[in-house]
């Protein structure tokens, strides 16, 4: 039997891109699909595509800011399948721009989603994964092992799923429950998808992917089966973060000047 037969995932920020790529690869492996996303319209398609593959799937949008939202989601959750085994933490934002740029008001947003809406839902679903014995996944990013040039607000967040994820890994062993961290580098993205300049206005995504959703969905499926710690995705993923620990001097200077164009 298929590890994932039967088990419930919960991803947030599923309507699309590597969260929707998540639901896909867990549905095929029969997982029950409980997908949600404040893009209401995009996530009604994501439910219809599901569907047409044979996927039982629960499809509710939800604000991950919103703790009552979150709460409301994991009851819902458990009404229709009666447990929570997997929660992956997708839900995100970004900016782009030079920190001196910044509005404190966008850098909250983009911290209100990134990371409090990471803590809001793992609050939420904590109880049933425990009895589960279950997992509890942050999709986190190598900018989140190593910042880069027009990415501090971005880079922070990521950084503090990955600092979370330590603490809960730990908290969490006494019930069985398999905390793991995935990160990715740049991906294709969804042409509908834009990134916020330091104002809050949206801008396009200018950078050459590396990955797949596809390809980080299945890192994911990985992860989750084998129950590790982290995986960090790309062979370019994956020396930076080789030298980021061996000499960051060297990566500052190859960074140096360099702007994100994520």
């Amino acid at each position: 039997m298929d590890y994932f037969s039967g088990k419930t995932a919960l991803i947030t920020g599923a309507a699309r891109g590597i969260g929707f790529a998540i639901a896909e690869v867990l549905a095929r492996r029969q997982a029950k699909i409980v997908i949600s996303d404040i893009l209401e319209d995009t996530l009604s398609e994501a439910s219809a595509r599901l569907q047409a593959q044979g996927c039982e799937v629960l499809a509710l949008r939800s604000d991950v800011t919103v703790p009552e939202d979150c709460e409301a989601l994991v009851c819902k959750t458990l009404e229709r399948f009666a447990g929570l085994d997997i929660l992956v933490n997708n839900a995100g934002v970004s900016i782009v721009a030079p920190f001196e740029t910044c509005k404190p008001d966008v850098c909250k947003k983009l911290m209100d989603v990134n990371l409090m809406g990471a803590i809001n839902m793992t609050l939420a679903g904590l109880e049933p994964i425990k009895r589960a014995g279950g997992h509890v996944i942050f999709v986190s990013s190598v900018s989140g092992i190593r910042a880069i040039p027009a990415g501090s607000i971005y880079s922070a967040s990521k950084a503090a799923l990955r600092s979370l994820a330590e603490s809960l890994r730990l908290e969490l062993k006494p019930y069985g429950v398999h905390v793991g961290v995935v990160s990715p580098g740049f991906t294709t993205a969804d042409p509908r998808k834009s990134v916020m300049s330091g104002d809050g206005t949206p801008r396009p995504i200018n950078r050459p992917p590396h990955d797949t959703p596809e390809g980080v969905a299945k890192a994911v499926a990985g992860l989750i089966e084998r129950r590790e710690r982290e995986r960090v995705l790309t062979r370019l993923g994956k020396a930076t973060a080789l030298l980021q620990r061996v000499s960051p001097a060297i990566l500052d200077r190859v960074l140096e000047g360099r702007k994100l164009q994520d």
